[in-house]
């Protein structure tokens, strides 16, 4: 059965395109966290989920709800998330996903099948205020930035979630069309997460380091993100704007995927000036 979808899904990639819209879901006031759930520490995820698929080739979104529950995340960015797509059994993987750890969502694929799509998402307890997503540049498969707005403590914050190409050959130009989208924004406080499919050493990501911090390299973590027999290798990252302070992070080995979800806790700079401040 599984070669009969896997077959479906190469048939429909000779009429895949990349995709222009956005999808944003927002609980009911009802069901939604409420205010005392908010803290002023952030904490964030990012995680390629595979298409929830396991090694087998197994799509089972109950997986990842199972792997990202204990993880209690304010903020999770998924990637590889796919929406009715054969190989998945046409199952839309992100309202379930998001169902299960009752959070709201924004949706950007990256590529419309037709019948069904494939991208990135991001999950959030805070309402979801609006998304976009801008298309990069790609030599091969279809590459895009989703960028959404929330309302974290009164303020906007701007989480931008991205999974870029596997060839060296796109990361220059591809981070270089990152930057001028951020230059252009001037965004106050946000993030940039996602699979960057670069090591931390790799040039590409000093350009970004000139926007944002990047404690998985400041600190030199050296986190194991995607699975490796014999190499660690940390591609997945989460890096901020210089107005929020890194607290602490994490790659706990759980889960279907080949990536492991990266878990780091935030907080605002300014609150801890001020916390700081008043001890004297």
């Amino acid at each position: 059965m599984r070669k009969k979808w896997l077959s479906l899904t190469l048939c429909l990639t000779f009429f895949a395109f990349p995709s222009g819209g956005t999808l944003v879901h927002n609980l009911p006031a009802s069901a939604a966290p409420t205010m005392s759930d908010y803290e002023h520490t952030l904490s964030v995820v990012t995680y390629n989920i595979r298409g929830c698929r396991t090694d087998d080739g197994t799509a089972d979104p109950a997986l990842i709800i199972s792997a990202l529950e204990p993880l209690h995340a304010d903020l999770i960015a998924l990637q590889e998330v796919d929406v009715r797509l054969p190989r998945s059994g046409f199952v839309n993987q992100l309202a379930n996903i998001a169902a299960g750890l009752n959070m709201n969502y924004a949706y950007g694929p990256s590529i419309d099948f037709v019948i069904g799509q494939y991208g990135n998402a991001l999950l959030s307890k805070y309402p979801i205020q609006q998304a976009d997503m801008v298309s990069l540049p790609s030599q091969w498969e279809p590459r895009s930035l989703l960028d959404v707005t929330i309302n974290w403590d009164g303020e906007p914050l701007h989480v931008l979630v991205t999974h870029l190409g596997v060839k060296k050959s796109e990361h220059s130009e591809q981070t270089e069309s990152l930057l001028a989208y951020l230059h252009e924004q001037s965004y106050k406080t946000s993030l940039l997460l996602g699979d960057f499919n670069m090591l931390p050493g790799d040039p590409s990501l000093e350009s970004l380091r000139t926007f944002y911090k990047d404690p998985l390299y400041e600190e030199n973590l050296g986190l194991r993100t995607l699975k490796h027999p014999v190499v660690p290798r940390e591609i997945d990252r989460i890096l901020h704007s210089p107005d929020l302070t890194y607290m602490d992070a994490a790659a706990p080995a759980v889960g279907p995927s080949d990536h492991y979800p990266v878990q780091m806790h935030l907080t605002r700079s300014s609150l801890l000036t001020q916390e700081a401040a008043s001890s004297y």
